[in-house]
């Protein structure tokens, strides 16, 4: 991996970790998600999966470190796998707009909180789709927060990065 890749990876991740401790008081309101996705327009797989894992590593040190955290990687691993091979051909073709990639972003929130609640549930030895159906309200502010955003983020992103 070059000096620059390292850097962009480094300093992409660093931003995340700041917005992510900037927005610590909103319960899941926060630009983190939007960022990974933007970053699979821009960066190979790998770059934005490390981008994320480090995301989450190192926000985990100012917020507590936990089997959580895992569960975090692999949730946000599934939404950039899906975002990556379903949603990413279809804009490169220039077929979804800015407000449809917006929508496709938040609702794709909705995947990631159904993961990460099966992997805590099958922790806690609880019953899934109860478990899911409880942090429903907080999926759909994730949802609301990361379909905000992407418009605000990938503007950034295509401003400097064009």
């Amino acid at each position: 991996m070059s000096t620059k890749r390292m850097s962009r990876v480094a300093i992409l991740a660093a931003l995340a970790i700041a917005l992510r401790f900037a927005f610590a008081s909103f319960p899941n309101i926060k630009p983190i998600a939007a960022i990974f996705l933007i970053c699979l327009l821009y960066f190979p797989l790998f770059d934005s999966l490390l981008i994320m894992t480090l995301t989450m590593l190192g926000s985990s040190l100012l917020f507590g470190f936990g089997i959580v955290v895992c569960w975090q990687i692999l949730s946000f691993a599934g939404v950039l796998l899906l975002w990556k091979y379903l949603v990413l051909p279809l804009i490169k073709s220039g077929k979804l707009s800015i407000p449809l990639q917006s929508f496709l972003a938040g609702f794709s929130m909705f995947f990631y909180g159904f993961l990460i609640s099966l992997l805590s549930a099958v922790q806690y030895g609880v019953n899934p789709f109860v478990y899911w159906l409880n942090g429903l309200t907080f999926d759909l502010l994730h949802v609301l927060s990361t379909a905000l955003f992407y418009p605000i983020i990938y503007h950034i992103f295509r401003r400097f990065l064009e």
